[in-house]
């Protein structure tokens, strides 16, 4: 009877292990995250165009740099969510597009050991487009005490923002990068304390252009680099943190040319 019981389970649920693609790179928590981030049952599919690029060997497994190129995506983008399969808390940033489409977007994060990374991008339809990376690793990125913290002189320029916007004909780049230790909480006696709210909004500040939650798995003094459809006259930049402080920017125009 047990064996029995078994076998009719295995058969109902064969048409829902079905419904997801195998994993190219044979993470045993391809599933499982999938399920955790994207829902159970959701449509998934494997999709060249999320470009996801990261270096083949985190030399910094503290910093470790990830950028999401959706320009040969024919969009529209609904959401993007990103995960790192074998950190301890493998959720990077979720992205949610406003008034105007991104893309591409760019992070520092950290890895605890070599690892698959992945974006999942939903269309119109609900469909989960995934474009995944695999990057080797030394470890220990997620339980390394921040160098930020360990300067005496660290809270004189917390919070402080550098970057701007430059001209990406037909739309905009915004490049800014701001200190904050980041601490993961996995650091004896130290908590958490990370941003976890970004949010960019045009002239009006009612209708963002995009808004981002962050998770623990980002680097420390993060910089962001995202590269939207259209451009605003002015952007204005907003975050806060797990402890609510908040930092604010004004990015202005676009300019010719990165600094």
């Amino acid at each position: 009877m047990g064996r029995l019981v078994w076998m009719l389970c295995g058969l109902m649920a064969a048409p829902v292990l079905a419904a997801v693609p195998q994993d190219p790179f044979g993470s045993p928590m391809w599933e499982y995250n999938l399920s955790r981030y994207l829902g159970e049952g959701s449509r998934v599919v494997h999709d060249e165009r999320v470009q996801l690029v990261v270096p083949p060997f985190a030399e910094d497994s503290a910093q470790v740099p990830l950028t999401l190129d959706l320009s040969a995506y024919p969009g529209p983008v609904q959401q993007i969510i990103t995960w790192v399969d074998l950190n301890p808390i493998p959720h990077l940033f979720t992205l949610t597009p406003g008034a105007t489409q991104a893309r591409l977007v760019s992070l520092n994060f950290r890895v605890q050991q070599a690892t698959t990374v992945r974006a999942a991008v939903r269309d119109a339809d609900g469909v989960w487009h995934i474009g995944s990376a695999y990057v080797d690793a030394a470890g220990g990125g997620c339980t390394a005490p921040s160098l930020t913290g360990a300067n005496p002189d660290w809270e004189q320029h917390f919070g402080t923002i550098h970057g701007g916007a430059f001209a990406r004909l037909p739309g905009v780049r915004y490049k800014f990068s701001v200190m904050h230790p980041m601490d993961s909480g996995m650091v004896g006696d130290v908590p958490a304390f990370h941003i976890e709210s970004v949010r960019l909004t045009g002239p009006g500040g009612d209708a963002p252009l995009l808004t981002m939650t962050l998770s623990q798995s980002a680097a420390e003094n993060p910089m962001f680099v995202f590269e939207l459809e259209q451009q605003p006259p002015y952007t204005v930049l907003w975050m806060r943190d797990n402890n609510g402080n908040v930092f604010e920017r004004r990015l202005g125009e676009a300019s010719g040319a990165e600094s």
